[in-house]
């Protein structure tokens, strides 16, 4: 080969090196049923795979990455492998993303089960939702009767059943107010939607026992419906918000409420105030023994995110300003567990957190070493690729002038 040939090989060579490396290799997945989280989550990074390109299998966690308030910081929709070794961005809830978002993820929603992620959409005029099989990759779409916003807040246990706000207008979730709507129920396997009678609702939360909390505000302040599975309603008036998704205790006896300080918001505003702990409710009037209040520094929005049993709830609590904590909570007051640490949240913050329901009571922590972030975004790639290639090209054809000087200099 002439040497004037050569800065060209090296530079391609250089840019196929880069491709390979950055392509991602797969990793075993873990064995089915197994919910692992790491001793710390990783930290914020660019070139996370998506989950179209590389599916991790189910999922121990979603959660936002970034809120855009930092140098090159984007957001981010960022599912953990059940392994608690692979991150994927949700590559659905980014692209159904409108203005509406600033910048965040559309919102979406983890399946107990951890196999499944929802995306709804604030702002639509064609009302849908987007169910992602995190094992394949690829998404189905559902078609709603009605909504121009779709808020996807709750999976049944068996993850077989979709409830979503439906609202007639575009929803703010930045305008300091609470989300609300009409619930619509979607059959997963059928793809019916039915639609509850509830006004103004905010929260849903679906019980082992077939039972529905469904949260609702209104003039004369805010309550909870439960409808058990024969259809008999039962009003309840809490001294709190429901605790998410994730409220009911396995056996259906305990219904978890996030208790808050008065809000400091304007009258009119829609806002439940600050969370101090949790506190619990017999939803069923069946004399189940109920738990004290437990005051905690709890994480905002303080839900629970799993349970381990009947008295230990899995939940964020908060550290310093920028940690969190993933931790278990024993009901009867005695000392949290740490499970796994959320660091540097002043740069590169993690919210909107959930956690695989079913992970409760096998949930293990690992510390894997290095992590699994799939193969980088084309764009990442290409990139990087051209780059590595001029790079090597330039430094190699200096080289060889710099060698052909050397060669006709007279001695």
């Amino acid at each position: 080969m002439r040497a004037a040939g050569v800065p060209l090989v090296l530079g391609l060579c250089a840019s196929g090196l880069v491709v390979a490396l950055s392509s991602g290799h797969d990793r075993p997945a873990p064995d089915e049923g197994t919910y692992a989280v790491p001793a710390e989550l990783a930290g914020y990074s660019h070139v996370t795979g998506t989950v179209s390109s590389s599916p991790p299998g189910p999922a121990v966690a979603l959660f936002q990455h970034g809120f855009g308030v930092e140098l090159l910081d984007s957001p981010q929709a960022v599912v953990l492998g059940a392994g608690g070794d692979r991150y994927r961005r949700v590559d659905v809830a980014e692209g159904r993303a409108g203005a509406e978002t600033q910048g965040d993820p559309a919102p979406m929603l983890l399946s107990p089960d951890g196999r499944y992620v929802a995306v709804g959409d604030h702002d639509t005029d064609e009302p849908d939702v987007a169910v992602v099989d995190l094992t394949t990759g690829e998404s189905r779409t559902y078609d709603l009767p009605q909504g121009r916003s779709v808020v996807p807040v709750a999976f049944s246990t068996d993850s077989g059943s979709l409830a979503m706000l439906l609202s007639a207008e575009p929803t703010n979730p930045y305008a300091g107010g609470r989300i609300t709507g009409t619930v619509g129920v979607l059959d997963l396997d059928r793809g019916m939607t039915a639609t509850m009678r509830v006004e103004d609702a905010t929260g849903v939360a679906f019980s082992s026992t077939g039972s529905m909390a469904v949260e609702h505000v209104g003039d004369d302040g805010a309550g909870i419906t439960v409808v058990d599975s024969t259809g008999t309603v039962e009003e309840i008036t809490p001294d709190g918000v429901l605790a998410g998704p994730t409220a009911w205790s396995p056996d259906g006896s305990l219904l978890a409420i996030t208790t808050v300080d008065a809000s400091a918001a304007v009258p009119g505003v829609a806002d439940p105030g600050t969370p101090t702990g949790l506190a619990f409710v017999d939803p069923t009037g069946s004399g189940a023994a109920v738990p004290d209040p437990l005051p905690l520094p709890v994480f905002p929005p303080a839900r629970v995110l799993a349970w381990d049993g009947n008295d230990e709830v899995v939940m964020l609590l908060g550290g310093s300003a920028d940690t969190a904590t993933l931790s278990s909570v024993p009901l009867d007051g005695s000392e949290p567990r740490t499970l796994m640490a959320l660091e540097d949240l002043g740069s590169y913050g993690v919210g909107r957190f959930q956690l695989a329901a079913d992970a409760g009571g096998r949930l293990e922590v690992v510390d894997p070493g290095d992590v699994d972030r799939g193969p980088w975004p084309w764009a990442w790639r290409i990139g990087a690729a051209v780059l590595a290639g001029l790079v090597a090209w330039l430094v190699a054809r200096l080289v060889v002038r710099l060698a052909g000087r050397r060669r006709r200099r007279p001695a």
